[in-house]
């Protein structure tokens, strides 16, 4: 059996956590529970139950230890991989459009219309979930457009702002 040691979730116990994992390249939905002092993992329909070891709260990430050798696995929240994968994929040639990664409530514009944006520059802020997430360009560019203005309600999927390429 294999030995998960990793961060705690903040819920009850037993209460199951759902994450993506990256290992080795693959990425995948994990459902985690406890039962009893065993870990019981989720995925692709598969259950594995595991012996784990509680880390203190400052321990970040997760190893998994298979037939004695050690795994270091990738972590994410599912709001954190909605984000990321909202924010990659844009092509540089064609400028981008920054989209709302969930449904929410815009509460800042950190650009306007013609202001020059290198790559990774936040341009706008959106509270979803009681949580505020700034939103990033891809690219270096020139702000196009601002399609919303601040206390805008916003859906997931809608065009925020449009940037053209430097």
């Amino acid at each position: 059996m294999g030995r998960a040691r990793g961060t705690r979730a903040k819920r009850g116990p037993g209460s199951p956590v759902k994450l993506w994992v990256t290992l080795e390249g693959r990425e995948a939905e994990v459902k985690f529970h406890t039962q009893g002092d065993r870990l019981i993992v989720e995925s692709d329909g598969r259950h594995i139950e595991a012996d784990f070891v509680r880390l203190s709260p400052a321990a970040e990430g997760l190893e998994v230890e298979l037939r004695g050798t050690v795994i270091p696995v990738e972590v994410k929240h599912p709001l954190e991989k909605m984000l990321q994968a909202s924010s990659s994929g844009r092509a540089a040639t064609r400028g981008e459009t920054v989209t709302a990664p969930m449904p929410g409530v815009v509460v800042a514009l950190r650009v306007k219309a013609g202001d020059p944006v290198k790559a990774g520059q936040a341009v706008i802020v959106v509270e979803a979930m009681k949580m505020q997430n700034e939103l990033a360009v891809a690219h270096d560019g020139v702000v196009r457009e601002v399609l919303v203005g601040e206390r805008a309600a916003v859906s997931a999927g809608q065009p925020l702002l449009r940037v053209s390429p430097a």
